[in-house]
């Protein structure tokens, strides 16, 4: 069995069909573990697809007998009123950071009763975990393997492999990323195509979806042009409310907000934007238009034909240094440097002649970018794995 860690829904999202395509083509069993389970990731509609696929998710409260008393501690918190939970703040920061629900012995003792083969992670899991699961998987002698999730999406990024040595493997899911060409890094570092935006899987999670991009096309003839905002937290809440309260001033548009999920610790069924609201992936399809920032969803944005307006002015706004993002020399993505500009913009925007897949300049361009960061595997509706990268997981 191969164990593959999830800690917030970013990780989750890239992680389930990496596990489904690994799945499809070794014969290994696969198993998915939150160790932040103050987010119930039954929320995000994944487990049917892991039911349909055989993917174990084991609970993490079973490794250690001493946290299920935490568990009922949070079994009693959710159900407290939604306005106490939300100023529990400080709580869920301190779990997420500085709380761990099991030690390096109580994980050994699962590796050998799961006959766990590998734990695969990605970086952004907090350092407590990332000690005990290294020490761990020494103790056992078994592989650790991080994943850089996600598409790097500025632009001249280089690794450095002094900051990957507690890891047998890393993983790279994009093109954009810089290494130095040395025997190590070549053993070390291993890139693959991007399984989250692969054409295969994109397909495979629409149906699931009650958002689908093919009811976008029947819907077109409505009036009002569906405006999506997507936040990101390197810019303030206050920035965001801001540009919120602008778009809301703008007739004849349906607007809806998607808040960043990496960030928010309190449990799911208080955030709104999660719960009540669909899926990034569902409101992707719903949109018209993107207003966004720097985010890797902007990737599924174009591979779908959305029109993203980048709230470039965010920069000035705030008083930080401008950051170069791949996509600014494409045709695909329209740079905004002013707030009054991202206003008339949208107000002349006409619905019906929005549509981008008869744009024969944007689909060049596209085209272009995506071989470029995804590599030419992107355009291939089969899941090509290399061979350094399967035999890792091979029994």
């Amino acid at each position: 069995m191969h164990l593959f860690v999830v800690h917030q829904f970013p990780d989750y999202d890239n992680f389930v069909p990496i596990v489904i395509n690994l799945k499809k083509k070794i014969e290994s069993n696969f198993s998915i573990m939150n160790i932040f389970p103050v987010h119930d990731l039954k929320y995000y509609g994944f487990n049917s697809l892991l039911e349909k696929y055989k993917i174990e998710l084991i609970d993490v409260f079973k490794i250690n007998k001493k946290s299920i008393l935490i568990n009922i501690l949070l079994s009693i918190i959710k159900i407290f009123p939604n306005t106490i939970i939300k100023k529990l703040n400080r709580i869920w920061y301190y779990f997420y950071h500085k709380y761990t629900l099991f030690n390096t012995s109580q994980l050994v003792n699962l590796i050998k009763n799961k006959k766990i083969k590998s734990i695969n992670i990605d970086e952004s899991l907090p350092e407590g975990y990332k000690k005990i699961i290294s020490l761990a998987c020494k103790e056992t002698k078994i592989k650790f393997i991080c994943y850089r999730i996600g598409i790097e999406m500025r632009k001249d990024i280089r690794l450095t492999i002094d900051d990957y040595n507690m890891y047998d493997n890393t993983i790279i899911q994009d093109e954009n990323l810089d290494l130095d060409h040395t025997e190590e890094n070549e053993k070390k570092f291993i890139r693959i195509a991007n399984q989250r935006y692969s054409l295969d899987w994109l397909d495979e999670v629409e149906v699931a979806y009650r958002y689908k991009l093919k009811e976008y096309f029947l819907n077109r003839e409505k009036k009002k042009l569906k405006v999506l905002l997507v936040t990101r937290p390197m810019f303030s809440n206050k920035s965001w409310q801001m540009i919120l309260e602008k778009l809301k001033t703008i007739k004849n548009i349906e607007l809806r907000i998607k808040f960043k999920p990496r960030g928010q610790f309190r449990p799911l069924h208080t955030q709104e934007n999660i719960i009540n609201e669909y899926n990034t992936s569902e409101l992707v399809n719903w949109s018209d238009v993107i207003v966004s920032h720097s985010s890797s969803i902007l990737m599924e944005a174009i591979i779908k034909n959305k029109r993203i307006l980048f709230c470039n002015f965010l920069f000035a706004l705030e008083g930080k240094k401008e950051i170069k993002y791949i996509f600014e020399d494409c045709d695909i993505v329209e740079y905004v440097n002013k707030i009054e500009d991202l206003i008339k913009k949208i107000q002349q925007l006409d619905r019906i002649k929005i549509n981008l897949y008869d744009n024969e300049n944007y689909q060049k361009s596209k085209k272009i970018f995506l071989e470029k960061n995804l590599g030419n595997d992107f355009f291939s509706n089969k899941n090509i794995f290399k061979k350094e990268f399967t035999d890792i997981y091979q029994n």
